[in-house]
């Protein structure tokens, strides 16, 4: 049977300490609130609506920045939960099924838990957790599956106090008894606010079915309610998204140093040494090896390739069996063919390396294509800058670039060509040349002594 979910993501998250919203904050470098949209969506919900408010204008710019498949509702007073709630009513007028209920800074929150509460044939269903230390949470007081209250801390008896069974916060509801009774609620409290917990106790005077389901994984109902949780909650999901990766066949060394974001894919039999940064949607193909020290941020990395140690791979593409490093700098817009490699302090942008083209060091190559089996020597730099515009450079294939080569780009070099050592290109080399662009040399014997005896006068 099919279900709606409400997130609620309306408040200002006063102990962050924040101009931010608190569901904006990150987690592995995604708002907590991406995570339940997530999870929610895996779980099979219908319907996804947000409830915003504070700062709301932000929130809308992340979910149409995400693409995001949800609806918004505007929380214009921040009045509690249950108003909160009550402000989804009119997109859910017409809907009789159930609804669950998910908080915006329950980024851990499970889809086979969102599951287990609509799979229950009742009223209301309470997700609840078991933990050695209740203390703060309210508490769940049963008789069997069914419940019959939760006490809040501050109001909790000494034997109620022995409950460890608490509340999540997250529930599911036949739609149309929820907003009815959402609409009895009173704000006779410390905060004048109107609170979903108390539909609870509207249910059971109206002799409504209430029941509790236990979640499995206490994490997963944590709530996030400053920086210190944030981060905890930081590692406990970045040990979720290694253990995956790590039983889909990844082998991943010293993982307890690997930041790994969600989105990131990783193929089989591919080895990584932490630590690493993987960030956004890295895709990884099988049988690469990523060398420790390295960050590698919404690049394509095919089977078979290697990035070696202390790399930094940014909007770049290394096809099957390339390589980069140690100490490569791949830029936007890179692409390395099969067989092609970048060395040690390589930098690139722009950059199409053919197959079996090689940079092995010391060199620059910015808006250019280096063809087929071309070698790049030491300290060569495609100037591709002139204060106003960017120019490329065309190297054609098995060209010997001699070390410390500069081409000053609009420049084209042909097919089987070399440089020698030292030349500055500015024109186009035709194929199968050598072209030798610099000084003449003069030598001037014994001037060598004469300055060092000039020198000395000057230093007396």
């Amino acid at each position: 049977m099919g279900f709606k979910v409400i997130i609620l993501a309306a408040g200002k998250g006063t102990r962050f300490k924040s101009e931010l919203p608190k569901v904006l904050h990150k987690i592995l470098g995604k708002p907590m609130l991406w995570y339940v949209v997530k999870s929610a969506e895996e779980a099979g919900a219908e319907e996804i609506i947000v409830v915003i408010g504070h700062k709301k204008d932000l929130v809308e710019e992340f979910i149409e920045r995400e693409n995001l498949n949800v609806k918004t509702v505007v929380q214009e007073e921040q009045l509690g939960t249950g108003h909160a709630v009550l402000c989804a009513e009119e997109r859910l007028k017409d809907y009789s099924g159930k609804v669950v209920i998910l908080n915006g800074d329950t980024p851990l929150v499970k889809p086979e838990d969102i599951k287990n509460l609509t799979s229950i044939d009742s009223d209301m269903v309470v997700l609840t957790g078991e933990t050695e230390n209740p203390h703060g949470y309210g508490r769940v007081v049963r008789k069997g599956g069914e419940v019959l209250k939760i006490v809040e801390e501050k109001d909790a008896t000494d034997e109620e106090k022995k409950i460890r069974e608490i509340n999540s916060g997250i529930y599911a509801f036949k739609a149309k008894l929820l907003f009815e009774a959402l609409k009895s609620l009173k704000n006779d409290n410390a905060q004048d606010e109107y609170y979903l917990t108390d539909v609870l106790k509207i249910f059971k005077e109206k002799d409504l079915k209430v029941t509790a389901i236990k979640t499995e994984d206490f994490n997963s109902i944590m709530g996030v309610n400053n920086r210190y949780e944030l981060s905890v909650a930081e590692r406990i999901l970045s040990e979720r998204i290694l253990k995956n990766h790590q039983l889909n066949g990844v082998t991943i060394h010293n993982p307890e140093s690997c930041y790994i974001e969600p989105e990131v894919r990783i193929g089989k039999d591919t080895e990584i040494f932490g630590p690493v940064y993987i960030k956004g949607k890295t895709f990884i193909g099988e049988r690469c090896t990523i060398g420790a020290f390295t960050e590698i941020v919404d690049s394509t990395i095919e089977d078979d390739a290697e990035v070696k140690t202390h790399c930094h791979v940014e909007k770049a593409h290394l096809k099957k069996g390339a390589s980069a490093g140690p100490f490569s700098r791949l830029r936007e817009g890179t692409v390395i063919e099969t067989g092609a490699k970048t060395g040690s302090f390589v930098e690139t942008k722009k950059a199409h390396l053919k197959k079996g083209a090689k940079a092995n060091h010391l060199t620059y190559l910015g808006d250019c294509t280096i063809g087929e089996n071309t070698n790049i020597g030491a300290g060569t730099i495609t100037c591709n800058y002139d204060g106003y515009n960017k120019w490329r450079t065309e190297i054609g294939k098995n060209v010997f670039v001699g070390s410390n080569t500069l081409f000053i780009a609009p420049v084209n070099v042909g097919d089987n060509a070399i440089t020698a050592a030292g030349s500055v290109i500015t024109k186009d080399v035709p194929e199968n040349t050598l072209a030798i662009a610099r000084a003449k040399q003069v030598n001037l014997e014994g001037r060598a002594e004469k300055i060092r005896e000039r020198n000395k006068r000057k230093k007396k």
